[in-house]
């Protein structure tokens, strides 16, 4: 399945919320922040990604706490 098919379906999943709740998106950004998080190269071996790849994943669940 792709990434796309998998917001979507993470997204619909969450009947439990109206249509226009912000809890939806924030789950869906969430999501997408764990996918990036796991692109990230082990940090023995690349440090600066690591650290630089996981700051993006935590920016992303900062803005939607915003």
């Amino acid at each position: 399945m792709t990434l796309l098919n998998e917001l979507t379906e993470l997204y619909w999943s969450l009947g439990e919320y109206s249509i226009d709740d912000r809890r939806r998106m924030k789950a869906v950004v969430f999501e997408v922040s764990q996918r990036v998080r796991s692109w990230a190269p082990d940090e023995g071996q690349a440090r600066i990604c690591h650290l630089a790849i996981n700051e993006v994943a935590d920016r992303l669940i900062r803005e939607c706490e915003q």
